[in-house]
């Protein structure tokens, strides 16, 4: 179970998982990849599965209708196609509910994310197959206006991706769809994780100049300190690697924490250091799992997480003088 909370071996067991049982089940009936490549030939010669001839009385009664919907080469691609848009949808939607901030999380939008693929796909599978539904379709979305405001730039790249993940689906490019989800996940998981254009390049002229750790800051709200007041809490981080643990503590302190900035960086003769954090922290905030995430951020360089709130740095000056 303790194996299962780190999320890269979730991910990892995953997605592997399901390579092993859709290989287990292609090998124990491989009928079902004969019946998947015809429907995905019918979509290269512009034809899909007839579902006109199954509920048109001009071309077909009822019984033949039924026949067809228990017919496995009409149904099994159906299936499959429906089954994987939600199996490579469900690590995209992990991944949202893990890196995005509370204030910014919204669990209706990771349940359409869920959703959406699966209507897609079985939408393609209607309309691909003949022109005059598609165009029926495009009037039907029209005059329904279905619409959603999407605040953050990057909600929308996740509806992007489950769309494409229905729409690949849609067209037995099941393949496709596993491996957009998996380097989805992977580069969504690596921006968060490496908090990529957390603070803007300073430029001189052509040339790249690094600014002053001990002033600029990604939490500051301006150059330089800001007063000691405006924090409610201290936080020490013991490290062989003070730039590193920096970095490490940088993703946590900016979604746990209503502001922050670097106090300073305390060098130990040991050569060890103490980077030092002056903190508001946010009222819902679990400072065990606060203190855990920055250790195991940085647990090759960290040695130990110290967090103080303002009473007992106080009582410590009291006990010092």
């Amino acid at each position: 179970m303790h194996m299962l909370n780190n999320i890269i071996m979730r991910l990892v067991i995953y997605y592997l998982s399901w390579l092993l049982v859709l290989g287990g089940i292609f090998h124990l009936f491989p009928q079902i990849l004969y019946y998947v490549d015809l429907e995905h030939k019918r979509t290269s010669m512009g034809t899909s599965v007839d579902f006109e001839t199954a509920i048109s009385p001009a071309l077909g009664n009822i019984q033949d209708g039924v026949l067809r919907l228990i017919d496995p080469a009409h149904t099994i691609p159906i299936l499959v196609a429906l089954i994987l848009a939600f199996a490579v949808t469900l690590p995209i939607t992990w991944v949202y509910r893990w890196t995005r901030p509370r204030k910014k999380y919204n669990q209706a939008f990771a349940h359409t994310l869920l959703m959406v693929p699966i209507a897609i796909a079985l939408v393609v599978f209607l309309v691909k197959g003949s022109l005059a539904l598609a165009f029926s379709l495009a009037g039907i979305v029209a005059a329904v206006r279905f619409r959603t405001a999407l605040e953050e730039p990057l909600d929308a790249v996740y509806m992007f991706m489950a769309i494409g993940i229905g729409l690949a689906t849609g067209i037995q490019l099941t393949t496709v769809a596993y491996i957009a989800s998996l380097v989805f996940v992977i580069l969504s998981l690596g921006v968060w994780k490496s908090n990529y254009g957390a603070r803007p390049a300073v430029l001189t002229g052509w040339t790249i100049v690094q600014p002053d750790e001990s002033t600029q800051t990604p939490g500051s709200k301006k150059e330089g300190n800001a007063p000691r007041k405006s924090y409610n809490a201290r936080l020490q981080v013991h490290t062989t690697k003070a730039d590193e643990a920096q970095l490490a503590a940088t993703p946590v302190l900016a979604n746990r924490s209503k502001r922050w900035q670097l106090a300073e960086v305390i060098q130990n003769e040991d050569g060890t250091a103490i980077v030092v954090f002056d903190i508001w922290l946010k009222k819902s905030v679990d400072l065990p799992s606060f203190i855990r995430d920055i250790e195991e951020g940085g647990k090759q360089y960290v040695d130990k997480v110290e967090l103080k709130r303002d009473e007992e740095l106080k009582k410590d000056e009291i006990e010092t003088a």
